[in-house]
């Protein structure tokens, strides 16, 4: 499905009408920004955009699109943009659903070793930002997570510093990678191989986001989101399993599998998710890949309106969703957006498990975020002006996590 965007010029404003049409044909439209009572004859017609999105009307770049530059502001302002859902899909990515596929498979495997061999790449020091976590991450306030289980680490460098007190200083960005090198060795190639192409993919995206931001504020230094994360040294990369719910009744609120937040990374990558039939202790998969049981289970988004929108990637594609740090670097134009997983309701969820991987791309910890005016409002309630990246993940983290 496509978007046609027509903008018009007018003695009042600039304007955008929308209209949306499988077939590009037919007379239904609307328009922002017309003053109450105005003709569209009022208006002169100057271009017209085409937006391509998915048949849920979520934004699609094409990779090649990314490759050769082109003009995809339009596409950037609707998925990311004030009235967007701050998530757009890139398809064509060569090799996309074959990485996806060898290390979604992991999840299922390496949750299933026993508790005393995944304790071994617990990393406490580093709030459980490296390594195995599980029930650490605060669900709610008062709730711990125990749905599901995470294998953090840098997608990118086993070993990005050899400053000692840097390692020392800052352990949630610049610790070395933990990997279970005897228990399972498969899961680090797998790991790195997905995560470093959504990370260049990745960079592609934000080539597009800058190019936007500089077209609407003069003062926007060129290349700032794709410079953070192509010198970035600590992008993190983290692969997630939601256990099966065979006994739970109750009936699934939206964040019943992953409370509603926003990412405080620059841009975050997402595999579209994958489900698990497993056995009765969760040990063995009996079937992969297969449909989510449950239509009203998975990804949501809250819109500006409030308007909780529900979330489908498609299989071929990876999602990119932009973060508060993008959202301060660029004073509130392109806007990160609250997100949330639905759990599969009972008796569907029983014996299903889902997997997913999600990509952080962030600046180094000595990065100063700033917005490009100093009158800029970016409304990110954390942020305090001046603020380093590891001064903000810091204060961000500390609000997800809690002793345990």
């Amino acid at each position: 499905m496509n978007r046609l965007v027509y903008n018009f010029i007018s003695n009042y404003s600039n304007l955008e009408v929308f209209f949306v049409n499988e077939a590009n044909s037919g007379d239904n439209f609307s328009i922002t920004g017309v003053p109450y009572g105005s003709s569209i004859f009022d208006f002169q017609f100057i271009e017209t955009t085409t937006v391509e999105t998915t048949k849920d009307g979520v934004v699609v770049l094409q990779y090649e699109d990314l490759l050769k530059m082109k003009d995809l502001g339009q596409s950037i302002e609707t998925a990311f943009g004030y009235n967007g859902i701050g998530l757009l899909v890139v398809r064509g990515i060569p090799n996309i659903t074959e990485l996806r596929d060898k290390l979604l498979n992991l999840a299922p495997q390496y949750t299933a070793l026993p508790d005393d061999i995944k304790e071994k790449t617990v990393h406490k020091k580093s709030n459980y930002s490296f390594g195995w976590s599980h029930g650490k991450e605060i669900l709610k306030p008062g709730v711990f997570d125990e749905y599901k289980g995470s294998y953090y680490n840098n997608p990118q460098y086993d070993t990005p510093f050899s400053d000692a007190k840097m390692i020392e200083e800052f352990p949630e960005s610049c610790h070395p990678n933990i990997w279970p090198v005897q228990d399972f060795p498969q899961l680090r190639d797998a790991f790195m191989e997905l995560g470093q192409t959504i990370v260049n993919v990745g960079s592609l995206v934000a080539q597009q986001c800058d190019l936007y931001v500089q077209s609407k504020k003069p003062n926007y230094q060129p290349n700032t989101l794709k410079r953070i994360i192509d010198e970035s040294l600590t992008c993190k990369a983290r692969l997630l399993y939601y256990f099966p719910i065979n006994e739970d009744q109750t009936e699934r609120s939206r964040d019943s599998w992953c409370g509603w937040h926003n990412d405080h990374s620059s841009l975050t990558g997402l595999c579209p998710a994958m489900y698990f039939k497993v056995d009765e202790k969760g040990n063995v998969v009996l079937d992969k890949d297969i449909p989510c049981p449950d239509a009203a289970a998975g990804l949501y988004a809250r819109s500006r309106n409030d308007e909780e929108v529900k979330v489908i990637i498609p299989k071929d594609c990876i999602a990119y969703q932009i973060g508060e740090c993008s959202q301060v670097q660029t004073g509130g134009l392109l806007r990160a957006t609250p997100h949330a997983v639905q759990a599969i309701k009972y008796p569907e969820s029983q014996q299903v498990g889902r997997s997913t991987f999600a990509v952080f791309m962030q600046p180094n910890v000595d990065v100063v975020l700033n917005t490009p005016d100093a009158t800029d409002q970016c409304s990110v309630g954390q942020y305090q002006p001046g603020m380093t990246f590891a001064e903000f993940s810091k204060v961000t983290i500390e609000n997800y996590y809690s002793e345990k």
